[in-house]
């Protein structure tokens, strides 16, 4: 039996410390809380499925210690980019001993993962050529995610991870590709925007944003 769990925006910055604790007392020592919380419950052969804002790092060698530290976490690894993860070219494989991004399947073919940044929503306040950039910008991570689909097309069980909310314009191509569930973040306690509803278009849509969770990985699958 295999189990997948998430858990999203864990913000790290060992090699130049940005502690989140400036945002509220909440967070705290948040990487040991969350490092415990996953020995507490992920096993080897686990998945722990991490949907963007790894690691606060400009440049991948900044992010090194960070990626060292995810890799050392329990189960299999599978990252996808967030907004703050510009130590990322989201063109290139991660190239990360003990992680993977996507697309990814799993050894036995029987699990699939799909990724993306994903963007924000044009607004009607916004100027006509922010909104046609705007616009640009999804379409083209729509695409990414199209492609990484097909990737695992033939996995019975289907994750896609996008950092940002998702949009409606993603739900045709995550219900035509067979995904059961979509995984995301970015959506912080005290951003004043709420999470979607767990029912969405179909989907399961769930926010694995860290301190909504309080710091532990939720369990999303079992799989026999």
């Amino acid at each position: 039996m295999r189990r997948v769990w998430a858990i999203a925006d864990t913000h790290l910055s060992f090699a130049r410390p940005k502690p989140m604790d400036v945002f509220g007392e909440h967070w705290r020592d948040h990487p040991a809380r969350i490092e415990a919380a996953c020995r507490a419950v992920i096993a080897p052969e686990d998945l722990l499925l991490m949907p963007g804002d790894l690691s606060w790092a400009l440049r991948r060698a900044e992010a090194e210690p960070d990626l060292a530290w995810l890799a050392a976490l329990p189960g299999i690894k599978v990252l996808a980019k967030g907004n703050h993860d510009y130590w990322w070219d989201s063109d290139r494989p991660l190239n990360s001993p003990g992680l993977h991004d996507t697309p990814f399947v799993s050894d036995d073919g029987w699990v699939g993962v799909a990724g993306t940044r994903g963007w924000y929503a044009p607004s009607g306040e916004m100027a006509a050529a922010e909104r046609a950039q705007c616009e640009k910008i999804i379409a083209r991570e729509i695409g990414r995610l199209e492609r990484r689909l097909e990737a695992i097309r033939d996995c019975p069980h289907k994750f896609a991870l996008i950092h940002y909310p998702p949009l409606e314009a993603f739900a045709p191509l995550l219900k035509a590709h067979g995904v059961g569930t979509v995984l995301y973040g970015h959506l912080h306690l005290d951003g004043g925007e709420s999470p979607l509803p767990e029912r969405w278009h179909g989907l399961r849509a769930l926010c694995v944003a860290c301190d909504r969770l309080l710091f532990r990985p939720r369990l999303v699958a079992t799989l026999g």
